[in-house]
């Protein structure tokens, strides 16, 4: 998904930016959300939109964000 406008006001200089649900590979009912990023510690927007599809590969990435552990995505080279 591509929120547009922003969810939070505080996104708008990021936008475009990808909001992700991941199914994990050995675990298919968990599912957990976060964002595609370039790197670790990219923006948001690092990913142009034109390369997500459903089902790609992608791997974790913990980044701390304001004090907080959250979950990246970074695709997997096909």
């Amino acid at each position: 998904v591509l929120p547009h406008p922003p969810l939070l006001p505080e996104y708008a200089a990021q936008a475009p930016y990808n909001a992700v649900l991941v199914e994990l590979l050995d675990a298919p009912r968990i599912r957990l959300v976060g964002n595609v990023v370039a790197a670790p510690d990219a923006p948001l927007n690092s990913v142009d939109p034109a390369r997500l599809r459903i089902g790609a590969p992608v791997r974790v990435a913990f980044t701390e964000v304001d004090g907080v552990t959250v979950p990246r995505w970074l695709l997997e080279r096909s």
